[in-house]
């Protein structure tokens, strides 16, 4: 039986007051095979970190995923629906509209491929289009890929290229590009430069071990401290040096992303 409005079924498998239990949580989910991300919600006053394992708009699918994760990893997950009391005490905060002022680099993207898409076509009608590969991608490492594209964008001057990283190197993220000319890393493919580039925020936005459904591609994966950066603006003077404004730049273009 689906319901008769809009409402989503959202599956949870825990509630944490700590951002790196739910991290750890999200690892151990993904190793089982199940999709899963942080939202960060206040309750009360207080900051919990919810781990979202699914939302359908069929009650019997969304108990048939809370079956599974309990089958295959022992943990009871619970379902709560915008109008639905929880079975749990913390009830859903899932955002109803986009957020224009976001902070935490972890975190489930707010808008579609085709608009990033289309929104870099009208800055640059040559730039590839990207948008899917960091939905998905993001997705899958619970990482907000719509802002990742906003660093993207930035980083390349909108897929123009016309740093030190050339076109063609498929770098999204000026990796290893340290300045003087170094052109920084290479990938074959526009999805592992896409991959690279949110592996190397995972470093940034957590200690959680990195999940294995894909080969670690970021070559400078392991000279990030892990967990340093867990917000976009933490990045100023790591990602980017001096780069007293870097995260707030990002942010600011994905503000203007939304509101095209």
């Amino acid at each position: 039986m689906t319901n008769g409005g809009d409402e989503m079924y959202k599956v949870f498998s825990g509630s944490f007051k700590s951002r790196e239990n739910a991290q750890e949580r999200v690892a151990f989910l993904r190793s089982k095979g199940f999709q899963s991300f942080i939202v960060a919600s206040t309750i009360q006053g207080e900051n919990w970190f919810r781990v979202q394992a699914g939302a359908f708009s069929s009650r019997e699918n969304a108990d048939q995923r809370v079956t599974e994760i309990k089958e295959k990893t022992g943990i009871n997950a619970f379902i709560t629906t915008e109008n639905e009391s929880s079975t749990s005490s913390i009830p859903s905060t899932a955002p109803r509209s986009i957020d224009l002022n976001p902070s935490s680099i972890l975190g489930p993207s707010q808008l579609s491929a085709e608009k990033m898409n289309a929104y870099v076509r009208t800055i640059n009608p040559n730039a590839p289009l990207l948008g899917e590969y960091y939905k998905n991608l993001g997705e899958y490492y619970g990482i907000r890929g719509d802002i990742a594209f906003a660093q993207a964008m930035q980083e390349t001057g909108y897929f123009r290229f016309t740093g030190d990283v050339r076109n063609g190197q498929n770098n999204f993220a000026g990796i290893g590009a340290t300045g003087g000319g170094v052109r920084g890393a290479s990938f074959p493919t526009p999805e592992e430069g896409v991959l690279a580039h949110l592996q190397h925020l995972y470093a940034y936005a957590t200690t959680a071990p990195l999940p294995n459904q894909y080969p670690l591609v970021d070559p400078r994966f392991h000279l990030v401290n892990r967990g340093s950066a867990v917000t976009w603006t933490a990045l100023n003077g790591k990602w980017a040096v001096p780069g007293t404004t870097y995260g707030q730049s990002i942010l600011n273009l994905y503000k203007r992303m939304v509101e095209s």
